[in-house]
């Protein structure tokens, strides 16, 4: 965790987020996972599991290091305090799978929970370094695509990664405002091949049939009553797992399965078909002394982002082990 953090750690550190990292509304999302559930599964395998607390904490330094605003650091930190357990898991049982966007609480009505963050911090406003629309690039969707590729599907190493934020720099959009970009197209065309690593994964059936499962065991628990939807928002997340160990055989099951099936005959087991988000980013480059899409002056970007939209997983994905909830 260590090495791929102080990757994003400047010699002149924000130590100023300290005092907001002691806060019980950052404590409580050291226990909620980035990757939605799939830390709970041998379907994958990340290295480490790597937490909402640890994906802030990069983006906190990742928006320093591109702004040096300690305003913007520190809502950076604080972007993903409302997240629940298993996080867009949740949209999926909200019915949202498509937006996943139903789940999260709204940043200011977490603030107001915890006296202390009131105090630290009065105001929000729109920050685009830290976040803007897809397919713009910005912080939280930059260690949304780099964690992805080391972290959880092994697919880069620290130096590839190194290499790509290196050459990352602020610069002006076609709207006139503020968004990350690239100085050379060489090193864009490789985070576009890390790019499609990340959205290509988020699109195929075995994350769908993580977080469908995840989804499914939530609705269950609420409806016999073994959690409440506040619990999803206060409970540490190993707490929900044990209830799921406790009252699901098939948690037990998904706890061990290796291999997705993807179909197109409707299975008798359990089994997802839903369409998902699309996550994408089509980064800036600095070519000649302007800022263009990568899209716009490397044919290898263009292949790359036709072959993601064109790809489409089987229409069912499911488990031989698991036949039901």
């Amino acid at each position: 965790m260590n090495e791929y953090l102080n990757i994003f750690i400047d010699k002149e550190e924000p130590s100023f987020l300290d005092k907001y990292l002691k806060t019980k509304t950052m404590e409580r999302i050291k226990h909620t996972s980035q990757f939605c559930g799939c830390d709970y599964t041998s379907l994958y395998s990340p290295l480490f599991f790597y937490s909402r607390y640890f994906h802030s904490l990069v983006v906190a330094h990742m928006t320093w290091h591109f702004t040096h605003d300690k305003k913007e650091t520190i809502v950076a930190l604080l972007h993903d305090v409302g997240t629940p357990c298993f996080a867009h898991a949740i949209d999926y049982a909200m019915g949202d799978a498509l937006n996943q966007e139903s789940s999260e609480k709204d940043i200011v009505d977490v603030i107001k929970t915890d006296n202390a963050l009131v105090n630290y911090l009065k105001d929000f406003a729109s920050y685009p370094i830290l976040e803007n629309h897809s397919p713009k690039l910005c912080t939280d969707r930059l260690d949304g695509v780099l964690g992805t590729c080391y972290i959880w599907l092994h697919t880069h190493s620290l130096h590839e990664i190194k290499e790509i934020y290196d050459d990352i720099v602020v610069l002006t959009n076609e709207e006139g405002h503020k968004e990350l970009g690239f100085k050379t197209i060489k090193v864009a065309e490789k985070f576009v091949k890390m790019v499609f690593v990340y959205a290509k994964e988020l699109q195929g059936n075995k994350d769908k049939y993580v977080m469908n499962f995840v989804a499914e065991l939530v609705k269950k628990s609420l409806e016999k009553e073994l959690i409440s939807l506040e619990d999803l928002y206060s409970k540490k997340e190993n707490e929900i797992v044990e209830i799921f160990h406790k009252n699901f055989a098939s948690w037990k099951k998904f706890t061990k399965v290796k291999e997705i099936v993807s179909t197109s005959v409707h299975p008798k087991e359990f089994y997802v078909s839903v369409n998902a988000k699309m996550r994408n980013v089509i980064p800036l480059v600095n070519h000649n002394g302007n800022a263009m899409r990568i899209t716009e002056i490397s044919e290898k970007a263009k292949v790359t982002y036709t072959t993601l939209e064109e790809y489409k997983d089987s229409l069912y994905g499911y488990v031989k082990e698991i036949e039901e909830i």
